[in-house]
C-alpha cells in the first residue's frame, strides 16, 4: 500500500474529514489492527496537540464506534447476503454506500477498477487483490483507475467491509 495515501487517510480520519462510510473503515482498521491503533494514536495525538478539529473528529469517531464494534465481533450468520452479477455476495450497511462483501473459498471477482477511492477492511479470512494478501484488520486503499481482482485467499471464506468515496480521493492525491 502507498504509505503516503495511508497516512493521509488516517490523518483525514483523525481530523474528521472522512465520510461516514470511510470513517467506519478507519475505525474497523483501528479496532482490529495493531498498525491501525498505533497510526491512529499518532494522528490523534497530533490533532489534540494542535487543538484543531478535535471536537468534530471525536464526535465522528464516537458515532462510528458502535457499528464498528458490531462488525468487529464477526457475527455474519444472519446477514441478508445478495448475490451480485459477478457472483460475489454483498450486504448493505446502514444508509450509506458502505457494504459487506463475502467471497467464498476460492472465489474471485472479475478484474476491475473504480472511479473513486475504495477502502476495504478484512473482517474474516484472508483477502487478495493482485497486489498483496491481507488479513483480519488490514486496510486496503484502492486508488481510482488501479485495476484489482478481489479474491478469497486460501480455503476459507473472506468477509470484508468496503466503502467508496470520490471526495476522499481528491484530498489524498
Amino acid at each position: 500500500m502507498n504509505s503516503d495515501a495511508y497516512h493521509a487517510f488516517m490523518l483525514d480520519h483523525a481530523s474528521g474529514a472522512l465520510s461516514n462510510e470511510m470513517a467506519l473503515a478507519a475505525e474497523l482498521h483501528i479496532l482490529l489492527s495493531e498498525t491501525g491503533k498505533t497510526t491512529a494514536n499518532i494522528w490523534q495525538s497530533t490533532r489534540d496537540s494542535i487543538g484543531l478539529w478535535a471536537n468534530e473528529a471525536r464526535a465522528l469517531e464516537h458515532e462510528c464506534l458502535p457499528e464498528a464494534l458490531e462488525l468487529a465481533r464477526g457475527d455474519f450468520e444472519t446477514v441478508p447476503w445478495k448475490k451480485g452479477l459477478s457472483g460475489v455476495h454483498y450486504a448493505k450497511r446502514g444508509k450509506g454506500k458502505g457494504k459487506l462483501m463475502r467471497l467464498d473459498p476460492g472465489q474471485a471477482a472479475p478484474e476491475h477498477s473504480h472511479s473513486a477511492l475504495e477502502a476495504t477492511v478484512v473482517l474474516e479470512g484472508k483477502f487478495e487483490d493482485g497486489h498483496g494478501v491481507y488479513r483480519r484488520g488490514d486496510l486496503v486503499l484502492g486508488r481510482p483507475g488501479v485495476r484489482h481482482r478481489p479474491a478469497a485467499h486460501g480455503d476459507e471464506m473472506c468477509i470484508c467491509y468496503v466503502a467508496q468515496d470520490a471526495l476522499s480521493f481528491w484530498r489524498l492525491s
